[in-house]
């Protein structure tokens, strides 16, 4: 978790399993031999290599960081350093890891199940993240997408087309790790400017950071945080938008996906502070795997700017592909993280909708300094996901399985977006 105040936020002293805290003691073990915080770096300024080997990185919490050929004691704390030469200077890099997730599509069926979770008739989201929330918050920051506009208080809950869906979402954000949001889709004013209000006042009172929508113009830059005391500023806009065109008026209610526009914003970031620069795009077409003839324009376009660091993309409801561009990623689209899809008896999005839009994943990068002064990704992964409609539980597939659901169902949820993403992303490993 990045140093945002998180630390307050409701749900978060609830007591884990002893497999969430399995899974939680597993991730800091990858984080302490992941990567390199001290390399020696030559006169001549060149760093050694820097590749992590189990896939983890450290923020700024403390955590210490090895070497894969330093020795380390059984606190995972390294005994010994790399002595400075006549030659040589230490080089320590800060770091952190950032995981992102796909779209939160609270369907009415979803919501349904939240009520029944839920007490003296409210709603409660925190069963369906159980067992996903030691992998979010085992990372120094967290960024998900929230599709859906919030309710001020319930009593006008409406979903699909539009959405208005229950308020308590944004406390179990909260509780399972997230440190922000990008808000910016094309449903961002099914309920015009009271849904952005609404939506905006909950994630602020449960302490989520928030990016893409904004009621004045003041509020309309990024989200920042500091995971291991490197400046990161979050950006987020979309390319669509139901009923309405874009820009909007003012153009400050959602963030609309205009290349010179978000260079700018990039620029005006890194003219502010920040060191690295994320950028969450709603955009592409539905069910689609392969990226749009736009998409691959603006990602590349995007990220030649030396501003920007990493993209983050949303909207198709199933896993799309990464592309790796000179060291930096595009995640085209993270598929569901949590939704209805692809329906059933009550509603059914089929054909359209493919078995694939039970899949997501839990995309993952370690950050760190470069010698030449730049914070760049130095790792990259992904934990497969996949929604259990019976619960609508988030499963983490080969994290923490539920006995319930067929080993079967859940290979091959994992194999369907294990060709999809990689090898430009590796599959995390919890053994």
């Amino acid at each position: 978790m990045s140093d945002t105040g998180s630390a307050d936020r409701p749900g978060t002293s609830d007591v884990m399993s002893a497999r969430e805290r399995w899974v939680a003691w597993r991730i800091t073990q990858l984080v302490l031999i992941g990567i390199a915080v001290v390399s020696v770096l030559t006169f001549g300024g060149f760093l050694s290599d820097l590749s992590p080997g189990g896939g983890g990185g450290t923020g700024g919490e403390g955590r210490a960081v090895s070497t894969s050929d330093q020795p380390v004691g059984t606190d995972g704390v390294p005994t010994t350093s790399p002595a400075p030469t006549s030659t040589t200077v230490a080089f320590e890099a800060r770091t952190f890891t950032l995981v992102a997730t796909g779209d939160l599509l609270v369907h009415e069926y979803v919501s349904d199940m939240a009520g029944f979770y839920g007490a003296d008739g409210g709603f409660d989201f925190n069963p369906m993240f159980r067992r996903v929330r030691p992998v979010l918050a085992g990372a120094d920051l967290a960024i998900c997408h929230l599709e859906t506009p919030l309710s001020q208080d319930d009593a006008d809950l409406v979903f699909y087309p539009n959405f208005r869906v229950p308020f308590e979402l944004a406390d179990a954000i909260a509780s399972a790790g997230y440190d922000g949001c990008s808000v910016a889709s094309n449903h961002s004013l099914d309920a015009g400017a009271s849904g952005i209000r609404a939506t905006l006042g909950h994630l602020d009172r449960a302490g989520v950071a928030h990016a893409g929508m904004s009621l004045v113009e003041a509020d309309a830059g990024p989200a920042w945080f500091a995971p291991g005391s490197i400046s990161v500023a979050h950006l987020a806009y979309t390319d669509i938008m139901n009923g309405a065109s874009l820009p909007t008026d003012p153009p400050w209610l959602v963030g609309s996906l205009d290349a010179d526009l978000v260079l700018a914003d990039a620029a005006a970031a890194v003219a502010e502070g920040a060191e690295f620069v994320v950028v969450s795009i709603h955009w592409g077409e539905e069910y689609r795997i392969q990226p749009t003839d736009r998409q691959g324009l603006v990602a590349a376009r995007l990220l030649a700017s030396p501003d920007i660091d990493l993209l983050l993309g949303h909207h198709a409801h199933v896993v799309q592909q990464v592309l790796e561009i000179d060291g930096e990623y595009a995640v085209i689209g993270m598929g569901n993280f949590l939704s209805n899809q692809p329906g059933d008896e009550r509603r059914s999005c089929r054909p359209e909708c493919p078995d694939s839009t039970q899949d997501g994943m839990i995309a993952w990068f370690a950050v760190a300094d470069r010698p030449d002064g730049s914070v760049g990704v130095i790792d990259a992964g992904y934990v497969p996901t996949w929604v259990d409609r019976s619960t609508y539980e988030i499963v983490p597939i080969g994290v923490n399985d539920p006995p319930t659901v067929d080993a079967s169902v859940l290979a091959e949820s994992a194999a369907r977006t294990a060709a999809v993403v990689e090898p430009t992303l590796r599959r995390l490993d919890f053994d």
